[in-house]
This record gives C-alpha cells, sequence and structure tokens, in this order.
C-alpha cells in the first residue's frame, strides 16, 4: 500500500491526462485513488472503521466540511459540474486522508512516502529548470514579454499552478533538512531543496515567495541575535534588487488588479448570501450577475472568500476547524515531521491570501494528505 500512496505523490500533475470512461470524464490521478481506495476497503476496511474512529473530534469537522459541501452542490447554477468538483476536491481527497492514515503505521512507511513526494517535487522542478533554458513546453505567454518576464510552468498549466505545488512543498522539505529528520541522504535532500527553490523563483508568483518567507522567516526571526537578523535582511535586500525580481516586485501587473477586482465581486456576493455562499462552482454565475467585465475566473483569489463563496459559511467553519485540530495534534505530540507538515499548512494558508490553494485536483490531494502526518503515529 505504502508503494501505491507514493505514487499518487509523486504523480499529482497526473490530473492534467483527463480522458472519458463509459462517457465519464476522469483523470489518471484519479484513477490512482480510486483504485488505492478500493484495495485498503477490500484488505484493511475493519482497521480503517477502528482508524477512523480513534481520530476523534476532526471527524466533526470534516463531516460539517463535507455536508457543506454536499449543500453547495445541491444549491449550485452549475449541479452537473458542481458534482464532479465535489467528487474530486472534496470526497476523494477526504476518502484519501482516512485511507492514508489508516494505512501508514510505522516510521518507515512516513520516510517512504516522503521520499516519493519528494521526488516528485524534484523532479517537477528540474523539468522546469530546463523549461527555463530551452522553452520545451512552456506556453508562448509565458515567454516573457515587456515587462513580464519569463515564468516556468513545468508539467502544469500556468507559472501560479506550479508555485501553489512547490511553495508549501519546500516549506515542509526545508523544515525537515533543518531538523536533520533522517528521511534520505542530506546532501541529495540539499540539493533537491536548491532546485525546487530555483524553480519556485523562476515561476516569479510573488505570493509564492511571500508565503515561504513569512512561514518560514517569521517564526526563525524571534530566536536570533541581531547579527543573524542583520544577515539575513541584508540578504533579503540583495536579493530583492536582482533586476529580474526587483521588477516583479514592483510592477503593477494586469494580473494583480484582476484579483483584486474578483475580491471586490466576492466580498458583495458575501453580503448578497452570507450563509449559503453562491454554491460548488458558482462564482462565475456570480461574476456574470455582477455585471463583471474583466476576465471570468473559477474563484475570488482569496482563501477565506474561496471557501466562504464555494462551501458556505458552514464550510469555512468547516475547513477552519479542521485546521484547528491539526494544530492541536501537533501541540499533543510535537514532532519534526509534524511541524514541517504545520508550516506547510501555514504556507498554503498565507498563499491563499492572494491565490486558490485548495479548489485543485493535485492541491487538494495534498493538503489532506499532510493533515494525515499529524495523525501517524496516533
Amino acid at each position: 500500500m505504502t508503494i501505491f500512496i507514493g505514487l499518487i505523490l509523486a504523480l499529482l500533475p497526473s490530473y492534467l491526462l483527463r480522458f472519458n470512461i463509459f462517457g465519464i470524464p476522469t483523470t489518471f490521478l484519479e484513477i490512482l485513488i480510486v483504485v488505492f481506495l478500493l484495495a485498503v476497503f477490500v484488505s484493511n476496511h475493519s482497521r480503517a472503521w477502528t482508524v477512523i474512529k480513534q481520530l476523534g473530534k476532526i471527524n466533526y469537522a470534516i463531516g460539517l466540511f463535507v455536508a457543506a459541501a454536499v449543500i453547495s452542490t445541491i444549491i449550485s447554477p452549475e449541479p452537473i459540474k458542481a458534482l464532479g468538483q465535489l467528487k474530486t476536491f472534496i470526497i476523494e481527497p477526504v476518502l484519501f486522508f482516512y485511507a492514508v492514515v489508516s494505512t501508514v503505521n510505522s516510521q518507515q512507511s512516513t520516510v517512504k512516502l516522503l521520499r516519493w513526494l519528494f521526488a516528485g517535487a524534484v523532479l517537477i522542478s528540474l523539468f522546469g529548470l530546463i523549461q527555463s533554458l530551452t522553452n520545451l513546453g512552456l506556453p508562448l505567454q509565458f515567454w516573457g514579454s515587456g515587462l513580464e518576464p519569463k515564468r516556468i510552468t513545468s508539467f502544469f498549466e500556468y507559472p501560479n499552478a506550479l508555485a501553489l505545488y512547490l511553495a508549501p512543498l519546500f516549506s515542509l522539505f526545508f523544515i525537515l533538512w533543518w531538523k536533520n529528520y533522517a528521511f534520505m541522504n542530506r546532501r541529495a535532500l540539499t540539493f533537491g531543496l536548491i532546485l525546487i527553490l530555483i524553480a519556485l523563483i523562476l515561476t516569479f508568483s510573488r505570493g509564492a515567495w511571500l508565503a515561504v518567507m513569512i512561514s518560514l522567516v517569521v517564526p526563525w526571526w524571534f530566536k536570533q541575535s541581531l547579527k543573524n537578523k542583520l544577515a539575513a535582511l541584508l540578504l533579503v535586500i540583495i536579493i530583492g534588487i536582482l533586476p529580474p525580481i526587483k521588477q516583479r516586485l514592483i510592477i503593477t501587473d494586469y494580473s494583480a488588479a484582476v484579483h483584486f477586482d474578483l475580491i471586490k465581486v466576492g466580498i458583495k456576493q458575501i453580503g448578497n448570501s452570507p450563509i449559503l455562499g453562491n454554491g460548488l462552482y458558482g462564482f462565475r454565475t456570480t461574476q456574470t450577475s455582477q455585471g463583471y467585465t474583466g476576465e471570468v475566473l473559477n474563484y475570488p483569489h482569496n482563501i477565506v472568500l474561496n471557501f466562504w463563496l464555494e462551501l458556505g459559511l458552514l464550510g469555512l467553519l468547516g475547513f477552519a476547524a479542521v485546521v484547528w485540530y491539526l494544530t492541536k495534534q501537533y501541540k499533543k505530540r510535537p514532532t519534526a515531521v509534524k511541524l514541517a507538515a504545520l508550516i506547510f499548512v501555514s504556507t498554503m494558508l498565507i498563499h491563499g491570501l492572494v491565490d486558490v490553494p485548495y479548489f485543485k485536483n493535485d492541491l487538494s490531494v495534498l493538503f489532506w494528505f499532510v493533515a494525515s502526518i499529524f495523525y501517524f503515529d496516533s
């Protein structure tokens, strides 16, 4: 089972391999997950049920989260598409969480899964670096023109998709490196981290940069001497004045303006429907009904508004409760790997202030896998 989970983690971008089975749209990633879930049910369902009951109050938070998603699917202006998102972003990732928790029961299994996840991130980053040199597979609009720098996508469809994937993973593996958590050779870990960091920089995602910086630097900052603080500040200034990065930080570009406009639309819709939001896959309809004339996107690009609008107030509270119980689980029995998972979540939440860090095939599965890490030793 560990190898099966590892394959899923290493092949998260395989959701881009889309096809139909008997007229039903699916992806290669979804097939992997469904086969794994069936295997767990057939071979391990009695133990899985016992483990689930032992998880405690987080089950209520997850139940609220799922119930809110079902309600939001029912009220959605696009019920068929909403049903697909319910399956892909909610039901399957949550079941994956429970299946992983009931399957992973040793330190050795944890180490193997982290290796698979790291290998996937490194290979994706490596292809991104090749792409930056050759433009191989890079969509023309990201080649760089005018004020916009070249932005890599690796196997993903756009730069922010790569950044949303890499940013929290870099934070997670950096903490494991910092804590000397021995899940692989340290030199290989260091080299891989450097590749991931370079790829993350080359996405030119300011939200990802700031999320990683805040989640990693702020906890460290308050424990350092004045000398170390000044050295870190100097390093940030030097990096910040490098021409491509400086240009990206100070430029007021079209995408940033669009994000602010979408947030305004989202806030207005919350005022109109504070309890139910707009239903799952309903934000496009919200934009049309408000006469929005900009680029129509699926989400308002703010994590609070994303959950509130798509899953209603109950969904937002359910997700917040899940994060709360994960934090409590860390405090209950703190370990290096749980600290890394906690920093992953914090990076995701901070990045989510200006983007969509959950409602995507790979990101929802990744979040619930990291959530399972908090319960590996329970």
